[in-house]
């Protein structure tokens, strides 16, 4: 899987696919979450499709520009616009995920 080194971050992260279209718990999207700032904090996600829960630690929102140039190459960036840095827990290693 691809990692991308984001901004000015000092290190890359792998981009996962696996929890595309989930959305937090209690909510039919992101935006009230990502419009609230709400970071730092341990988060459930729901897989509306009813394919279960997963809770992550969620760092911190990011956006689209902060990619390399590189990702806007790639099909898949074609529409995705915002994501998040998470992690299994908050010492575990960090990845994203594309949020919408």
């Amino acid at each position: 899987m691809a990692t991308y080194r984001l901004g000015n971050q000092p290190q890359e992260y792998e981009l996962k696919e696996d929890f595309l279209g989930w959305v937090p718990k209690g909510e039919k999207d992101w935006q009230l979450v990502y419009a609230q700032d709400i970071r730092r904090t341990e988060l459930t996600i729901v897989n509306p499709n009813g394919g279960g829960e997963k809770i992550l630690f969620l760092h911190h929102f990011i956006i689209r520009d902060a990619f390399p140039l590189s990702f806007f190459g790639e099909e898949r960036a074609r529409n995705w616009w915002s994501f998040a840095i998470v992690s299994e827990n908050e010492v575990s290693e960090k990845f994203i995920i594309p949020l919408h």
